[in-house]
């Protein structure tokens, strides 16, 4: 079950492409081979899908998040050639070995839904997450209550010597009302009642759900896009809802290469959640029985408010009067012998690098 790393809002990228001269017939994109990202140990709380298209070979896996904040973003317009291989689009470089790519990207907050890839992007990269939120401290607590047993009984003898050194008469003594004539002295004492309680635990835990700023939709160029000035690739410009940027990734936190795609850009796909509560523990039942006292009134029925009270434990006491009552104080609590306390944490997952112009 529920201390994480810290990733900010999503930053805009403007800038151009480098720019090829010559212009081949068509040019191939880059074949990508990648791995779903793992999970890793421990339970997995807001992991998110990882969508590819099949034409490039991209393995895929899926599954589902919940985010909590919005992503803070702009946009500017990305410098373009207008080169007319292109249809007015931007000529760039394509992706270099090991990346896939050009990508563009949509960034969305808590609640809002994803754009679809436009038809100049028709395959669909990695759904990711961005600026990873630390969740609130883990909240542990625990009672330990008393469950079953017979309760307190007690016991009124009474007497006629001052030091209660004979024995006339005995009662038996319970929370309610016991009609005994008294004239002389008295003592009593009480006992636990059988079986005797136990202690039963009731915990409370309290793990804050993870958030994050943005989920991130990424769409790739087709591997049949057309090239342009000898190797280059054409680019048609990101549509409304997506960054003015274009982006190249790769499984894992690794550096940008150098060329145009400069600027980096961490995501992931979950976090690794290890967040619960250590074991809580109690004591054994307990009892103040003896604490107690028993109610002596001078009128049967336990009518009015007492006249005299003796104390358990046997004390001699004087008395007069013609009924009784226990008094017992109730059951002592029960003990929490180890108190649960927070253990775990929890860290973004599956990195992805995204390196983009700008």
């Amino acid at each position: 079950m529920r201390d994480g790393l810290y990733f900010g809002s999503l930053p805009l990228f403007t800038g151009a492409l480098a720019f090829l001269p010559g212009c081949p017939a068509d040019s191939g994109m880059n074949t990508e081979t990648s791995g779903s990202s793992g999970d890793g140990s421990g339970s997995t709380s807001g992991t998110a899908t990882l969508t590819t298209s099949t034409s490039v070979g991209e393995s895929s896996s899926s599954s589902e998040t919940s985010l909590s904040t919005t992503a803070d973003t702009s946009t500017s317009s990305p410098e373009t050639t207008g080169d007319p291989e292109c249809g007015g689009g931007t000529c760039g470089s394509p992706a270099p070995s090991g990346w896939f790519g050009p990508t563009i990207y949509a960034s969305v907050g808590a609640g809002a839904e994803l754009p679809a890839c436009p038809a100049e992007y028709p395959d669909t990269g990695p759904t990711v997450l961005a600026g990873f939120n630390a969740p609130d401290p883990t909240t542990c607590d625990c009672e330990c209550n008393l469950s079953g047993g017979g309760g307190c009984n007690g016991g009124l003898q009474t007497h006629t010597q001052a030091d209660c050194y004979d024995w006339i008469g005995y009662s038996n003594i319970t929370e309610g009302c016991t009609n005994v004539a008294i004239n002389g002295f008295v003592t009593a004492y009480a006992y636990g009642g059988y079986p005797p309680p136990t202690c039963m635990k009731d915990t409370t835990e309290d793990i804050p759900p993870v958030a994050w700023d943005a989920t991130i939709r990424t769409c790739r160029l087709p591997e049949t896009s057309l090239s342009c000035n000898d190797g280059g690739v054409c680019l048609p410009p990101p549509p409304e809802d997506f960054e003015a940027t274009w982006c190249i990734y790769q499984q894992g936190d690794v550096e940008c290469p150098a060329g145009p795609f400069s600027n980096k850009q961490m995501f992931y796909t979950g976090v690794e959640d290890t967040r619960d509560c250590t074991n809580c523990t109690c004591g054994t039942a307990g009892t103040d029985c003896q604490n107690g006292e028993v109610m002596i009134f001078a009128a049967p029925d336990c009518a009015g408010e007492p006249v005299a009270t003796v104390p358990f434990g046997n004390v001699c006491t004087a008395a007069v009067g013609n009924s009784v009552a226990g008094d017992f104080g109730g059951q002592a609590p029960c003990p929490i012998t180890t108190a649960p306390m927070p253990e775990g944490d929890v860290a973004a997952t599956g990195p992805f690098t995204f390196c983009c112009t700008g």
